[in-house]
């Protein structure tokens, strides 16, 4: 769940703070004495908030109400200034009502079917929906179809220590098959489903690698997966209802819990993708570490259009089902095809909690008209999970603005920071408080590693977003690359982490993540700043050309505010064809195909990237909408657009 990066400084739209009739006065931003960093505030609205729904009231404990205090502050926390009830502030219309806590632990359960159980148990009838698939169950009836694959599975040869593959869309079976290999003591090994049917030989040659890694015995899937199954080769394949019709209902042996519980196999955005083994005990400490630090409570919901068969997707997922909470998952493709419509849907439901990479927010806002806003109402919304991918302050602070007159909170944007390897999630910034940004000196950043504070569109400025602290059961480190030596705030270097969620390592053993003293490397860079990680970039990606080092968030920021980039879509990165010989290119997908149109769009691109950053040279390629290659879970590829550029000039 990685993280920040930003908009040019010298683009970015200040919020119209002003106060003008007929709206309601700016509400104060709380002071952050000698701090570089500031909250990013919607702009106040024309359009009355609507009060928040109450959460049921279940007998269970409450939380206090969230401050608006400066996290960043070493002083005494500082009081807001009082507000005009119209605006709402620290308990008043427009914040979140009092919010009550399950006092729930997984720590001590034996696996995670367990802790589905106990909940399934406790909320029989509760219910989880899968919009996309025209699919409904109880909590009941996905404990007994569960119960009913695992044994069809045992029967047909499955035994504990196995790895069961799972190739399904969001919906019922997936979550079958992830329960049923947990009860026979299996490995469930999500699979990624294809992006787009042009690369379909591509995609078979990395699932098929996928399953010889993995070692897969069965696979479980769906009839919609037989143009994909029939190619694959090594395990047998099994529809999902054909399993659970075939099993019994009779009991099933107790496996132990020493095997893994899932092989969560890495998206691949720099590296071929790794096989990432998490124990019963990693992923029940990740939905502790969840359930902590937002302080899930019996009123919540989990909403989701990620695929299950990303971290995200699956380990939030199974949170809430942990919880007993009411789940609705979409196919990620009905996001993409329609986001307008997603919203409308995702509000109609129980939901209260969600996450998405940062192009999901952009999209909602592109999506969805400004004078449709108001007739939406977004106060429900408690929590929405920024990650996944590099988080633009400028998306963050558009994303506010927007959908202030629906009722959505500041407060409920919540940028974190998290991978694989960490089963979900490492850190995270206080519940409650809005999205802090600080702004840094780009050429110092990246030439002399530390960042420097400088004002808010001031040349050269760039904005990082702060992603919290570390989460319950979680720590982190910023350490020098060359040496294990932990440096002091603001220094740029590799981002450690560990904590009970943290992976034993990669499968086969290979690639050994940790230093000698048991620390998780990263690979990120970033900084700490009074406790709080900020991100920066990723080490492989870093461009050196001349001595000089550039990230490449801070040429794509500034190049996808050119009108003509299809929705943004740019990557940098260093081509070197020999010591003497670097260059930094830029692609940029675009729709344009008139010659000249393209022309003018690669000379603005080159005119606002050399403006902004002062670049000694900058080759701009411009490539066909939805070109730029993807992982598994939709990020841009740098390296892989990387290695193509270099794969046609060579053949």
């Amino acid at each position: 769940m990685p993280t920040g990066s930003t908009r040019s400084a010298s683009t970015a739209r200040s919020p119209p703070w002003s106060t003008s009739p007929g709206r309601c006065p700016p509400a104060p931003i709380c002071a952050t004495p000698a701090s570089s960093g500031r909250a990013l505030r919607a702009p106040a609205s024309s359009a009355p908030m609507r009060p928040a729904p109450r959460w049921p009231r279940t007998g269970t404990r409450r939380s206090p109400a969230p401050s608006c205090a400066s996290p960043t502050s070493r002083s005494p926390r500082p009081r807001c200034s009082p507000r005009p009830p119209c605006c709402g502030c620290c308990g008043r219309v427009g914040t979140p009502p009092r919010h009550e806590v399950i006092a729930v632990t997984f720590d001590g359960l034996p696996g995670l079917t367990a802790a589905f159980d106990e909940a399934a148990a406790r909320n029989p009838g509760q219910t989880l929906s899968f919009p996309s698939e025209n699919e409904r169950l109880t909590y009941a009836e996905l404990a007994d179809s569960s119960r009913r694959m695992a044994a069809a599975l045992l029967a047909d040869g499955a035994t504990e220590g196995d790895t069961v593959g799972i190739l399904c869309p969001n919906g019922a079976a997936f979550l079958q098959g992830v329960l049923a290999s947990a009860r026979i003591g299996a490995a469930a090994c999500p699979l990624p489903l294809p992006i787009v049917l042009r690369d379909i030989e591509g995609y078979l040659r990395r699932t098929q690698r996928i399953i010889d890694t993995a070692g897969l015995s069965h696979v479980v899937t769906v009839p919609a997966m037989r143009a994909v199954t029939d190619h694959l080769t090594g395990p047998r394949v099994h529809d999902a209802a054909g399993l659970i019709a075939a099993g019994g209902p009779g009991p099933l042996p107790r496996p132990g819990t020493g095997h893994p519980a899932v092989i969560q196999f890495t998206s691949g955005s720099t590296f071929a993708p790794k096989g990432v083994v998490l124990s019963h005990a990693n992923v029940l400490s990740c939905a502790d570490s969840i359930t902590s630090a937002i302080a899930i409570g019996p009123g919540d919901g989990w909403g989701s259009w990620l695929p299950l068969f990303h971290d995200m997707g699956l380990f939030g997922t199974l949170t809430g089902l942990f919880h007993g909470l009411p789940v609705t998952v979409w196919s990620p493709t009905a996001f993409v095809r329609s986001p307008r419509r997603w919203l409308k849907e995702f509000l109609r439901t129980p939901s209260t909690i969600n996450a998405m990479p940062n192009f999901g927010f952009d999209h909602l806002v592109e999506a969805i008209p400004a004078e449709e806003v108001p007739s939406l109402d977004m106060s429900r919304w408690r929590v929405a999970f920024n990650g996944a991918e590099s988080i633009s302050a400028a998306s963050v602070r558009d994303f506010l603005g927007h959908f202030a007159p629906a009722g959505f909170r500041p407060a409920t944007m919540t940028p974190a920071y998290g991978m694989a390897e960490a089963t979900l999630l490492v850190t995270l910034p206080p519940l409650g408080r809005e999205p802090l940004v600080e702004w840094v000196d780009r050429a110092a950043l990246a030439d002399a590693r530390t960042a420097v504070p400088l004002a808010e569109g001031a040349p050269g400025a760039r904005g990082i977003v702060a992603l919290g602290r570390a989460a319950p059961g979680m720590s982190f480190r910023v350490v020098e690359q060359d040496s294990a030596r932990v440096l002091p705030d603001g220094m740029v270097g590799e981002i450690q982490v560990r904590g009970a969620s943290v992976t034993s390592g990669y499968l086969g053993g290979l690639d050994d993540p940790f230093t000698a003293d048991g620390w998780l490397r990263t690979g990120d860079l970033g900084y700490r700043r009074d406790g709080e990680l900020y991100f920066t970039g990723r080490s492989k990606e870093m461009i050196t050309v001349r001595g000089a080092n550039i990230y490449p968030l801070d040429i794509e920021s500034v190049a996808r505010t050119v009108p003509g980039i299809y929705k943004g879509r740019c990557v940098a990165f260093a081509l070197t064809e020999d010591s003497e010989h670097e260059q930094i290119v830029l692609c940029a997908e675009t729709r344009l195909t008139d010659a000249a149109e393209r022309d003018r769009l690669s000379g603005e691109i080159l005119a606002r990237c050399t403006s902004v950053l002062g670049l000694p040279q900058l080759n701009v390629h411009l490539v066909a909408a939805r070109s730029i290659p993807r992982t598994t879970s939709g990020k841009l590829q740098r390296l892989g657009m990387r290695d193509q550029i270099i794969a046609k000039a060579n053949s």
